[in-house]
């Protein structure tokens, strides 16, 4: 992915580049066991908290981690339950910045509600306490939380990753523990705040530690010598990972096809014969894997002012003209064609509508609504309001952008056709629909609530855990007369209740406020059969009735690797998306492929414990963007 991470800081990245550095430098209470979504093992903690053993009160609102003995940071310094509750307190003050945060997942059973006015010095200060002397950490929820759903939420590595709070504060501000330092602290989870340090640095207890970054173009991790394997969690049989962001697919091959890469992930179906021509070689093998991730376009309800855009800002308010678009998108054809499922006789993607993720428990197939017929799509273009208002269609000419992630030619091309069919609802000339390519680190710094100068664009989400809840909230809910923060997307997308009223879409507003009633409903129901009878409501009403997005595909990923490494099989947990690799499951034969291409220093051939010389793996990465926001 050209452009790389947005942060290495797990408080406040939330994005697929940032995550794979994260999980493989930094540490949860808990961890998947092994492929499994619904079983865990004990990882910073010694054991899973149960109410048989009183560590989980009875009405599932306090649940107390023991923290494992000896568990230490790559710096050797002992991990203590200070520093969990110092990380999670971090993540509640970093809930409403921008962009997005991870902080939401922790926060919506943390705090009392996702109004900043309660973002108060005592109710993130409260919902975590810690016990030094007993080596405990004690969450105190809002509400009652199955056992699942919780343990997911601890296990994901945006927002419960345990940080040092003396290695933060050491290298960056110090979190003063009042009121005013708290409220104070809150702006270290805005972009333009960033501190340097903790945004290329990492001093977690895993595997790896982050040994440098070239900016946007590459991290090289190396083994953590303190790193203490635990079952389920092995040592690492390599010592040095080495992540390049490769733009050119043919740059990426050809390292590939030189052993001076190992792997190549994020490949593009377009590319997969010359992936295929390297297995019939016996150079390569390729993994295929189910995922969770859904990917569509982003239809922007308040575009801000660009001159990428002639349109005004509440040209996507208008359900008319979304469904003009919708209409106009050729979703079969981008399955076969594009993305190549026809074409090369492989399963790359399926289609999707809803937003619950086929393979996740309340997923509902409303694929049939995707329907590609122009003349619908006409009739909706001639109903809009900026079309009426402009005298008819021969008049109501525009220019707008489409936007698509850097490096990503199979929905460029996508973008292109869909282009072609929008021209087509006017006379020839009088529509232009041009496209452009940003980084995706530009794509995340624009989401920004009243302030985002994308009209349409492309992006998708990873699963935070396999709920319904990780989907319908971060895309689903809408913000409010009380805030524009909704879910994720909805913050970025100006899909705001108190919005649609004020320009005029007083039902749009009204089924706005539906869905949200709904998701929130949902958040607080621990009867899985209700969340999922409500999550279906919330979802046919945004993206059936409502059409705020054009889906585009569900993905199947796939890795490519050389055949000397080993363990790609066990990268199967849906919660690493198919895309991200724990590096400590794989092990590559000594010498069995050129240097890595990044070289900072001499010291390389890094000796492991019983002298033997540790292998180096090394990565070409190209990445669809997703936020994860995972």
């Amino acid at each position: 992915m050209t452009g790389g991470y947005t942060t290495l800081d797990p408080g406040a990245d939330y994005e697929s580049v940032g995550f794979e550095t994260i999980a493989n430098t930094y540490q949860t209470l808990l961890w998947y066991d092994g492929v499994k979504s619904d079983a865990f093992v004990p990882v910073l903690a010694d054991r899973v908290p149960s109410v048989s053993d009183g560590s989980i009160s009875a009405d599932h609102k306090n649940y107390t981690f023991h923290i494992r003995p000896g568990a230490k940071f790559a710096d050797g310094t002992t991990v203590t339950p200070w520093d969990v509750k110092y990380s999670f307190t971090r993540t509640m003050l970093f809930v409403f910045g921008t962009p997005g945060t991870s902080g939401w997942i922790q926060s919506q059973y943390l705090l009392p509600s996702f109004d900043p006015a309660d973002l108060t010095f005592a109710n993130v200060n409260n919902a975590v306490t810690a016990d030094n002397a007993s080596g405990t950490v004690t969450f105190h929820l809002v509400t009652s939380v199955p056992e699942l759903l919780w343990f997911q939420i601890i296990a994901d590595p945006l927002g419960s990753s345990i940080a040092s709070w003396r290695w933060l504060e050491a290298h960056g501000p110090g979190l003063a523990w009042t009121p005013l330092g708290f409220t104070d602290y809150q702006k270290y989870g805005d972009l333009v705040n960033y501190v340097p340090y903790w945004r290329d640095h990492t001093m977690g207890s895993g595997p790896f530690v982050v040994d440098y970054v070239v900016p946007g173009e590459a991290v090289a991790l190396k083994r953590n010598v303190n790193f203490q394997a635990v079952p389920g969690i092995p040592a690492p049989t390599v010592e040095r990972v080495f992540l390049q962001y490769v733009e050119s697919p043919s740059t990426r091959e050809l390292s590939l096809e030189s052993g001076q890469a190992d792997i190549t992930t994020y490949n593009p179906s377009s590319r997969f014969d010359v992936m295929q021509r390297m297995q019939t070689a016996g150079l390569v093998q390729i993994e295929f894997v189910a995922t969770l991730n859904l990917f569509w376009w982003n239809f922007n309800f308040e575009i801000a002012p660009s001159a990428d855009n002639s349109v005004p800002s509440d040209f996507f308010a208008d359900l008319n003209m979304r469904k003009a678009f919708f209409n106009a998108y050729d979703f079969q054809g981008y399955i076969d064609n594009i993305v190549g499922n026809k074409r090369f006789g492989a399963t790359f993607a399926q289609t999707f509508n809803g937003i619950v993720p086929k393979g996740m428990i309340g997923y509902e197939n409303l694929s049939s609504y995707d329907v590609f017929n122009m003349a619908l799509a006409g009739q909706y273009y001639n109903q809009s309001k900026f079309v009426t208002s402009n005298g008819g269609w021969a008049n109501a000419g525009f220019t707008l952008t489409i936007v698509v992630p850097t490096a990503d030619p199979v929905n460029l091309a996508a973008a292109r056709a869909w282009g072609d069919n929008v021209q087509r609802l006017g006379p020839p000339g009088n529509i232009v629909i041009k496209t452009q390519v940003l980084s995706f680190r530009d794509i995340i710094a624009n989401m920004n609530p009243h302030a985002n100068p994308m009209a349409l664009w492309f992006l998708g989400w990873l699963p935070d855990y396999p709920y319904p809840t990780d989907y319908t909230y971060p895309m689903l809910e809408p913000g409010n007369a009380l805030t524009e923060y909704g879910g994720t997307y909805p913050a970025a997308n100006g899909f705001n209740i108190s919005y649609l009223a004020s320009v005029g879409e007083a039902a749009q507003a009204r089924a706005a406020q539906n869905v949200s009633d709904w998701i929130n409903a949902s958040l607080s129901e621990t009867d899985i059969n209700r969340v999922v009878q409500l999550s279906r409501q919330a979802q046919r009403e945004a993206m059936l009735n409502l059409t705020i997005y054009v889906p585009a595909q569900q993905q199947y990923t796939f890795f490519v690797y050389r055949t000397w490494i080993q363990g790609i099989n066990l990268e199967g947990n849906p919660m690493l998306g198919g895309t991200d690799i724990l590096y400590n499951l794989l092990s590559k034969a000594v010498g069995a492929s050129a240097a890595p291409p990044l070289t900072r220093s001499a010291g390389l051939d890094a000796v492991g414990g019983f002298g033997v010389p540790l292998p180096v793996i090394a990565l070409a990465v190209l990445a669809v963007g997703s936020r994860k926001d995972r």
